[in-house]
């Protein structure tokens, strides 16, 4: 009799443990979703700059090459990550260094650029195609010719709203420039800056 009453509460024993774990719900590990970085934000948008140019003028009649240095503003839109279209003025600061000796006048540029661009990580790589207009001044004439212009250039982004760039542009290449009598006549910039995105 004892057997039978110490295996009935045993049985009763057990079955009230299943019972109970039946209840109790598997604890399930936590995951976390890992942060990923959205690339396509801030790309679209306005952004403002300012650089500092360096203008040279090849060949410019009988005062030979000239040059000078400047600052150039500018302004663009970002499309997405690979298009942008951009303004830029450019103009020289002070006289005019000539080969001939003279030290006046002053070189500008004003132009409209499509500016297709890569990104790879914190560096952007971009090309500029437009159409513009040089404006030579040697102290007494003014001289100004309008064309095609391109250039490529590299921009490094210092922080989320900042970029560094630095870039070349080809402002004018043709024969003769508004009258000065010579051929072969190049107007190139360097220009380092800094753009701000908006």
């Amino acid at each position: 009799m004892n057997t039978i009453k110490t295996s009935a509460v045993a049985v009763l024993l057990i079955s009230t443990f299943a019972v109970a774990g039946g209840d109790i719900a598997p604890v399930e590990p936590e995951i976390s979703t890992p942060v990923v970085m959205d690339t396509e934000s801030g790309l679209a948008g306005f952004y403002v700059g300012l650089g500092y140019t360096y203008m040279k003028m090849d060949n410019a009649g009988a005062a030979g090459d000239v040059n000078g240095n400047g600052i150039t503003l500018l302004g663009g839109y970002n499309f997405n990550k690979y298009l942008a279209v951009e303004g830029r003025y450019s103009m020289t600061l002070g006289d005019l260094s000539v080969d001939n000796g003279a030290d006046a006048g002053d070189l500008s540029n004003i132009a409209l650029y499509l500016k297709p661009q890569y990104t790879v990580d914190m560096f952007k790589l971009y090309g500029l195609l437009g159409y513009g207009q040089v404006t030579y001044d040697n102290g007494s004439t003014d001289y100004s010719e309008n064309g095609f212009q391109y250039g490529a250039g590299m921009g490094i982004m210092a922080t989320d709203n900042i970029d560094v760039y630095v870039d070349y542009t080809r402002l004018y290449d043709d024969d003769g420039f508004d009258g000065i009598p010579n051929n072969n006549i190049t107007v190139d910039a360097v220009n380092v800056g800094v753009n701000y995105n908006f």
